[in-house]
C-alpha cells in the first residue's frame, strides 16, 4: 500500500478533538547532546496508541458500533478502550498472561471486557482474531493497518512541529506502528529505530529481507515490545524509511528509566526507555543533532524504578 504524509495530516484532523498535544522538552542527554523529548506517555490512555486506535475506530465507523475486539500487552489495548469510551463503543480486549497488574487494571477502568490468554501476545492475538470471526465483530489490529499507522505519525508529526529542528527521530519498535509511522511524518529526517536484544523484531526482519516470527521473548520490556513479529505493512514501509535499528539490553533500559527520573522527574514504562538506552550506550553518537526521542508510554508501576 502507498501510503504517504497525508495520510498522517488526515489522521491528524480526525482524531485531533479528542487527543491531548502533548509537550516536549528539550534536554542534554546522557552524553551531553542536545535532545528533544515527546512526553507520549501524558497522552490520554498513557501512551500513543490512542492516536492509532482513535483514527482507527473513526475510519470504521458505524462497522464499529457493536463493538470491536483487540489483542494487547496493555498500551494497545488502553488506547481502543479509552477510543471506544470517547465514541460509545464496546471494546474486549484479550491479553496475555504475561501483561503487568497496573495494565490490566487500568483495561478495567476503561471500561474494557478483558479477557486473559496465557502466553504471550501472539497467543492473544490468535485468540481475539477467532472470536472477532465467531461474532462478526470488527478486529483492530495493533501496528499491521494503515489506519492505524497514520494514526501513530501524527505523535512525531507533533514533535517536529513544535522542534522543526529535529534531524535525527528515534523510537521504540514493537511491531512497527510506531515506526512507520514516524518514516511517514519525519518528512526526510534520519530515522532510527531501537529494540531491546529480548526481542529483536524489525532488526531480524530487515536481516532476513522479511517479517520472522520470534519464538522467544525475554526482555522487561516485553509488555510493549514484545510482539514476536512485526507487520508487513510496517516492515514495506521501515525497509525504505529506516536509517537502521539498533538493540539496547535490558540493564541499559532501566538505567535509562532511572536517569529520566533522576534528571527531569518522569516516570516512564520500560518500553519507552529504549531510546535514552541507546543513546546512552553512545549508538547515536554519528546521528545529526538534535536527536528527537518519543517517550511512548507510562503505564508502570514506578515502584518499578527501584
Amino acid at each position: 500500500m502507498n501510503m504517504q504524509f497525508r495520510d498522517v495530516a488526515e489522521a491528524a484532523k480526525r482524531i485531533r478533538p479528542w487527543i491531548r498535544r502533548t509537550p516536549i522538552i528539550r534536554a542534554q542527554g546522557p552524553g551531553a547532546r542536545p535532545v528533544v523529548f515527546k512526553l507520549e506517555g501524558q497522552q490520554r490512555s498513557g501512551s500513543f496508541k490512542l492516536r492509532g486506535a482513535l483514527n482507527k475506530l473513526m475510519v470504521l465507523g458505524e462497522a464499529a458500533r457493536p463493538g470491536v475486539i483487540t489483542a494487547s500487552g496493555g498500551n494497545h489495548g488502553l488506547g481502543v478502550a479509552t477510543a471506544g469510551w470517547f465514541l460509545n463503543i464496546p471494546v474486549t480486549v484479550f491479553v496475555p498472561s504475561t501483561t503487568p497488574p497496573v495494565k490490566r487494571a487500568a483495561l478495567e477502568r476503561a471500561a474494557a471486557d478483558v479477557r486473559v490468554i496465557e502466553g504471550d501476545y501472539p497467543h492473544a492475538a490468535h485468540a481475539a482474531q477467532r472470536e472477532a470471526e465467531q461474532l462478526g465483530l470488527a478486529y483492530v489490529p495493533t501496528y499491521d493497518d494503515p489506519d492505524i499507522v497514520a494514526g501513530q505519525g501524527t505523535c512525531i508529526a507533533e514533535m517536529l512541529e513544535d522542534a522543526p529542528d529535529v534531524a535525527t527521530v528515534v523510537v521504540a519498535i514493537g511491531g512497527g506502528g510506531l515506526a512507520s509511522g514516524a518514516v511517514l511524518a519525519a518528512n526526510g529526517r534520519r530515522v532510527v529505530g531501537v529494540e531491546p536484544f529480548g526481542a529483536p523484531t524489525m532488526h531480524a526482519a530487515l536481516r532476513a529481507g522479511g517479517p520472522v516470527t520470534i519464538d522467544y521473548i525475554d526482555t522487561i520490556t516485553a509488555d510493549a515490545l514484545g510482539a514476536g513479529r512485526v507487520g508487513d505493512l510496517n516492515f514495506a514501509l521501515c525497509r525504505d524509511g529506516l536509517d537502521r535499528v539498533e538493540l539496547v539490553d535490558d540493564a541499559g533500559v532501566q538505567d535509562a528509566r532511572r536517569w529520566l527520573w533522576e534528571q527531569l522527574r518522569l516516570v516512564i514504562e520500560p518500553g519507552a526507555a529504549v531510546g535514552i538506552a541507546a543513546l546512552a550506550a553512545g549508538l547515536l553518537d554519528d546521528d545529526p543533532g538534535p536527536i528527537g526521542i518519543i517517550l511512548c508510554g507510562a503505564n508502570t508501576d514506578p515502584a518499578s524504578l527501584a
